[in-house]
């Protein structure tokens, strides 16, 4: 049986928001909207290519905003035209929403089209830690309407400096109700030394959290590989993990088209906005950042092109302020996939070669301070 591909189109439908998040990257939001009909072009256009295409068998329509639930008419109208045979390649439509805005009509019917259109909620912990980072008291969302409808979904979360201090707790909250949450760290932020032992400390109370319980599901930071070692000391390729530019695209509320979201004018604005067309998207060293080269994290390392070019003006330029939070989190990943490891008794293949790998590597890391090592870390 052939292997099934999936390529991603993204619609930006809005340019519109009812929140004013602190981490916000989109600088330039305003009450714009893409029509009906210039949605349909878009998806006609990228079904005809998926058709043609020895690569991709099926389609996922994402729809994106700002909130995209503030052009739910768009939504509920692509949806039913879609299931009304408007293309003939697979698809599926996805969002992602701050859930503030889903009311009683809304919930009737994305309970009749849950099959064929997937929200996936954007949740920063408690009540307390939502609205330190929603800018507004609406953060009263209906986990239980989501879990039920989409139980493989997993809540994402957004960790400011603002909300650092409360990581566990929100985290935990969550998953003590049954649901499952990834967490990121938000970008464009000043962080320093101190969030980064601060983020050890939150880091630390979850892993012995989930030792203790170990029925919980780990959070998304603390299972990834840290791998230090099998790396040529010059070797510039840097992960392009994303797909912008390849496997993904993002149409624009005027129908222009970009490698993704990060690029288009809400959050470039109109005048910096970079056309799909004008990046040579599979260059190896697309995200090579030279002072990168010799550090022992460089592919534990997250990096986005898009907000490289936002706050450095370079797709390769990644925020050097990340450093000592990216070491905090190796460090304390290792301590928990080795601790894990030795109290279970039945492990799958994957994690016990998580964990051997992660001896190999704290044996490097607990030999740096994240108040004295300075990145690039090299391995002495």
């Amino acid at each position: 049986m052939a292997v099934s591909l999936l390529n991603s189109s993204t619609s930006m439908i809005t340019h519109a928001c009812n929140l004013n998040c602190s981490y916000c990257y989109e600088s330039h939001k305003q009450n714009a909207y893409m029509p009906v009909e210039l949605a349909k072009e878009i998806i006609s256009k990228e079904a005809s290519f998926i058709k043609e295409s020895d690569k991709f068998d099926e389609i996922q329509v994402d729809f994106m905003g700002g909130e995209p639930l503030m052009n739910f008419t768009l939504i509920k109208e692509i949806v039913e035209w879609l299931e009304g045979g408007g293309i003939d390649v697979p698809w599926i439509c996805f969002a992602s929403t701050n859930g503030t805005l889903i009311d009683h009509d809304m919930k009737e019917w994305l309970k009749q089209h849950k099959q064929y259109m997937v929200l996936g909620a954007s949740y920063d912990g408690t009540s307390k830690m939502q609205s330190k980072n929603r800018g507004t008291d609406r953060y009263d969302i209906d986990l239980d309407f989501f879990h039920e409808l989409w139980p493989a979904q997993t809540f994402q979360m957004t960790i400011s400096k603002e909300t650092l201090p409360f990581l566990a707790d929100g985290v935990l909250s969550v998953q003590h109700k049954g649901y499952e949450i990834n967490a990121a760290l938000a970008q464009g932020v000043n962080w320093s030394i101190e969030d980064a032992k601060l983020y050890r400390k939150q880091l630390c109370l979850l892993k012995d959290a989930y030792l203790k319980d170990l029925q919980l599901k780990p959070l998304n930071r603390l299972i990834r590989y840290v791998d230090v070692f099998n790396l040529a000391p010059t070797e510039r390729r840097q992960i392009h993990g994303c797909g912008s530019g390849l496997n993904m695209v993002t149409y624009d509320i005027d129908g222009k088209k970009y490698g993704c979201h990060m690029f288009t004018p809400i959050v470039l604005g109109t005048d910096k906005a970079i056309g799909v067309d004008a990046v040579e998207w599979e260059k190896s060293d697309l995200m090579a950042d030279p002072y990168c080269e010799t550090c022992v994290l460089r592919r534990f390392c997250p990096t986005c092109p898009g907000f490289n070019y936002k706050y450095r003006g370079h797709f390769a330029s990644r925020d050097k302020r990340w450093c000592p939070l990216v070491l905090a989190e190796a460090m304390t990943a290792c301590e928990f996939q080795i601790e894990r490891i030795a109290m279970m008794d039945n492990l799958s293949a994957e994690d016990a070669e998580h964990a051997q790998t992660a001896i190999k590597a704290y044996n490097v890391l607990k030999h740096l301070d994240l108040e004295k090592s300075v990145s690039p870390y090299i391995i002495a």
